[in-house]
């Protein structure tokens, strides 16, 4: 039985921790909060902070472990200085810090000749110390979720803004960048002795492009994209991930394609959330993404080939829809997989964690499952 510990153990971890379970690993779990979640399904739970990387470490070594993973964002730290200093299978340090900077990525792009928006980084509140086109971004460096993200068209509105991006930021600092148009995707990869396999294409929809939020609100696999765009999506998001020296991980890279090219928003070192890879991507292609990134922290091969092609989709509940969805779930067409909703509340959609629930639904047409998400069936 492999020893596996897992940092996180919150709503988003559980599918994975499950599935470790399901696997027969000894599955350890790291979080702060004593009650997280995912605890209850795990051999041993650890109360220890994620981004302790000394005092994990410490954990990782005392009970042997064979392998260490996260879903989450920043802990990815964590798991890269854990398996450099046990040799195990994991991402290395720089492609882990490269990818919890959005500063420090951005600088790696434009110096290895990857196309970037204009940017600059601030840590308290000034003027403008370069020449940017409105309307611009402000975000933290070290936040996801669309947390502290928002847009500004003019330079009276970057104090507040800052201000905003700033609260969300653990190291205080935001970075300011031009806005790019485009169509939104997500590249969902596996990478494994430094060969990266394109598993899925998914496509976003998302509040706030006429707004000062960005919120997505709904995911759709595969992307209703020509051959020519996959190829270009692909390819380009595969030369990025090569430069920054992702290995012996998964990805999740966020792109636009705006005029025939691709630009980097956001390079994720871990497996897309809102249920793209715990359930869209297995429900359209049959990978089984959370037994993959699993099978990598343990140095056993992975299984990248789709066994079906069919279409999936989740739509989020906000105060607007929210009782339709309702409506919808209680319905419960054939074609509903999962489903779940919070209490009504009245509340802004400013980033993921105002969002009020989801329903899943999956089809074998493309037209179907549009009409489903839309709540037209």
């Amino acid at each position: 039985m492999s020893k596996l510990m897992i940092i996180g153990a919150g709503t988003m971890q559980v599918p994975v921790i499950e599935r470790a379970s399901q696997m027969g690993h000894f599955v350890i779990s790291i979080d702060i909060d004593e009650n997280a979640p995912g605890n209850k399904y795990c051999n041993t739970s650890l109360k220890i902070d994620t981004h302790d990387l000394f005092s994990i470490s410490e954990a990782a070594i005392e009970n042997n472990i064979d392998g260490i993973l996260t879903t989450s964002d920043y802990p990815v730290r964590s798991v890269a200085y854990v398996s450099r200093k046990m040799g195990l299978h994991g991402l290395t340090e720089q492609a882990a810090q490269l990818c919890t900077d959005k500063y420090l990525l951005r600088k790696h792009l434009s110096k290895h000749g990857f196309r970037v928006p204009g940017f600059l980084i601030i840590n308290e509140y000034k003027s403008l110390t370069a020449e940017l086109t409105f309307p611009l971004i402000v975000k933290p460096v070290d936040s996801s979720g669309s947390r502290g993200v928002n847009k500004i068209n003019y330079l009276n509105q970057l104090k507040e803004a800052f201000n905003y991006a700033k609260s969300f930021s653990s190291s205080g600092k935001v970075i300011i960048e031009e806005f790019i148009e485009g169509r939104e995707f997500s590249v969902e990869t596996l990478t494994q002795d430094h060969l990266t396999h394109v598993i899925a294409i998914t496509e976003k929809t998302v509040e706030g492009k006429n707004s000062d939020f960005f919120v997505e609100t709904r995911h759709v696999i595969p992307a209703a994209i020509t051959d020519q765009e996959y190829c270009l999506i692909s390819s380009y998001v595969t030369e990025v991930l090569k430069s920054i020296g992702l290995n012996d991980s998964s990805g999740h890279t966020e792109v636009k394609l705006y005029n025939k090219e691709v630009w980097i928003i956001e390079i994720g070192a871990r497996l897309g959330g809102d249920y793209i890879t715990s359930d869209l991507v297995p429900l359209s292609t049959g990978v089984d993404m959370l037994e993959n990134i699993i099978r990598i922290s343990l140095g056993l091969r992975i299984d990248p080939i789709h066994k079906h092609s069919s279409f999936a989709g989740i739509q989020f509940a906000d105060s607007n829809n929210y009782y339709k969805i309702k409506a919808f779930i209680k319905k419960q067409h054939s074609s509903l997989k999962k489903y779940h909703m919070e209490e009504f509340r009245e509340i802004a959609l400013e980033n993921s964690l105002c969002r009020l629930g989801y329903f899943i639904v999956s089809s074998s047409d493309l037209g179907e499952l549009l009409d489903l998400l839309d709540l037209k069936i």
